[in-house]
């Protein structure tokens, strides 16, 4: 059962590589970055490059280095400028949310299974 969830689990939130903050910093001053967002300690960084996809960076604590760095690039960049979005960090339904959509359907087809297993010892 364990497995079951740790696979429900991964199947629904995709796997986003885990850059360093300096290697995020890079990216974000050679322009290959559109947009990113924070959530927490986290931040996403969406790639100019729609092939590229997305990383992820750990922020320190007081996030003084990535708004900077955002900042004025778009100072420097006004054509093309970095969004900078924010988010709430509070998302635990969505998880356990997810997880429990992800098992429904293997809950339905065991119940299914078991209706019949107790129909067919009730048959004559």
């Amino acid at each position: 059962m364990g497995f079951l969830l740790l696979y429900a689990y991964r199947s629904q939130t995709p796997s986003v590589p885990e850059v360093s903050i300096t290697q995020a910093l890079q990216d974000i001053n050679a322009g290959r970055i559109r947009a990113v967002s924070v959530s927490g300690n986290r931040a996403t960084l969406e790639f100019a490059d729609i092939t590229r996809g997305k990383e992820q960076t750990t922020l320190p604590d007081p996030d003084t280095v990535l708004g900077r760095a955002i900042a004025d690039y778009n100072a420097a960049n006004p054509s093309k400028p970095i969004a900078l979005t924010y988010q709430s960090e509070s998302q635990p339904f969505s998880v356990v949310g997810s997880v429990i959509l992800s098992l429904l359907p293997v809950l339905l087809i065991g119940g299914f299974f078991y209706y019949l297993m107790i129909r067919a010892r009730k048959a004559p």
